[in-house]
Order: C-alpha cells, then sequence, then structure tokens
C-alpha cells in the first residue's frame, strides 16, 4: 500500500481548480509515513494521525504491513512494540521497522493532538522546502529569512506550522 489517506475535500478542490483535470484521485500525504520495506519485502507505512501517548514509555499508533493494518503500542524504551490483538511482542527486524519506532516514539515530544511549541527557529538561507514527512512530498516553501514555530523533531527533521498546518523542515535549513 503506497498511499494512505484521505480523498482531498470538496472546499479544497474549490481553492485549486487545476485538481479538477486529474484522472487519479488525489490523496493528501500529512497522516501517512512511509518507513521502508519490511524483511518480507511488504511496505510498512505509520499512520502518523494515529500516534497517542498511552504512558511516559509507551506510544498508542498504528501502521500497515504491506495492505494489513496492525493496531499497536510501543515500549520506547525497551526498543519493541506490541501488535494487537494477538498481544506478541516485536522488534525491529530491518531499516524500516526501526525508522517507525524512531518515528513513533518521536511523538513523546510531539503530537498532532498536542501542539505545543517546544521553540523557535531562524530559516536563514531560503527557499527552504516544508515536507509531509522526512523526504515526503512539499506542502511549501519557506522564501525569506524569517522565524518559524518548532514542535519537536523526528531524527534530522524538524515540525513546525508554517505552512498552515504541521509538516516538517531539515536541521540544514534552520539555526536555533
Amino acid at each position: 500500500m503506497k498511499n494512505i489517506g484521505l480523498l482531498v475535500s470538496l472546499p479544497c478542490m474549490l481553492v485549486a481548480p487545476a485538481f479538477f483535470l486529474q484522472q487519479n484521485p488525489v490523496f493528501a500525504q500529512t497522516c501517512n509515513y512511509f518507513a521502508g520495506a519490511a524483511v518480507t519485502g511488504q511496505s510498512v507505512n505509520v499512520d502518523l494521525c494515529s500516534i497517542s501517548p498511552a504512558s511516559p514509555r509507551s506510544v498508542d499508533f498504528v501502521y500497515y504491513l504491506g495492505n494489513e493494518k496492525v493496531v499497536s503500542q510501543a515500549n520506547c524504551a525497551q526498543g519493541t512494540w506490541i501488535s494487537f490483538p494477538e498481544r506478541r511482542v516485536n522488534r525491529p527486524q530491518s531499516q524500516a521497522t526501526q525508522r517507525m519506532l524512531e518515528v513513533v516514539c518521536s511523538y513523546r515530544v510531539y503530537s498532532p493532538r498536542r501542539t505545543s511549541r517546544v521553540g523557535a527557529a531562524i530559516v536563514f538561507n531560503p527557499p527552504s522546502n516544508v515536507r509531509a514527512s522526512p523526504n515526503g512530498d512539499i506542502l511549501c516553501s519557506v522564501r525569506e529569512r524569517s522565524t518559524i514555530n518548532i514542535y519537536g523533531s523526528v531524527g534530522s527533521w524538524y515540525y513546525t506550522n508554517v505552512c498552515g498546518k504541521m509538516g516538517v523542515i531539515h536541521s540544514g535549513q534552520i539555526r536555533f
């Protein structure tokens, strides 16, 4: 499953009439994070909108292994996750599942349901792209040197709402 998302709503289509000319449905990419391929060769996609801190050590989330939806809870301190309803404990076996855990556990700092600002940074050498996910689709470009809000990080990417919705900007584009 390469695209997980919602169909663009009618109000968005009215703002951008060019979407009417497309033959294929348009998918929003903001909730999907493609982590890579599992050892089985199936794609690993994390539903970023499903991530919710459950305790100081664990995070509830949903991911897709190929087309199969897997409801899970990460134990970030142990680097494992439990899949439900079978309650099987899993450990990363591939770069994709390791990235999946890193992204999920980074949401202990930032969660889509909790948008408290952690800090601010300066975009020092524009134009700089803000993406839906690390190395994902471009949401917007910051074209002027400016200060942006920062809400947490995943790897070398920082969450920001400078585009009007949550996205990520690479650490090489900002200074604190």
